[in-house]
């Protein structure tokens, strides 16, 4: 399991790379949502592993999707925080 430096987002979707805390190219990953609006989630997808991604160090990586949405998973111009997390599957 990794868990990654807090971040804040207002909407999306924006894409984020992760790598490190020995991860491995087999991974679950979910968003500890910290903060948000009322009524506001955070929506991960187009989850992509990479064996060697440039700029991860030769590691194995991810790319994530990242969007803050509404309860019916429409994206919303609000602010998100909290912090990637993965598991080994």
């Amino acid at each position: 399991m990794a868990t990654w430096n807090t971040i804040t987002q207002t909407g999306g979707p924006q894409r984020w790379t992760v790598w490190g805390g020995n991860i491995t190219n087999h991974e679950a990953f979910a968003f500890t949502l910290q903060s948000s609006e009322n009524n506001v989630g955070a929506l991960i997808s187009d989850v992509t592993v990479y064996v060697d991604q440039g700029g991860a160090g030769g590691e194995p990586s991810y790319n994530i999707t990242l969007s803050a949405v509404d309860q019916f998973a429409n994206s919303v111009d609000q602010g998100i925080t909290g912090n990637f997390e993965s598991n080994g599957v």
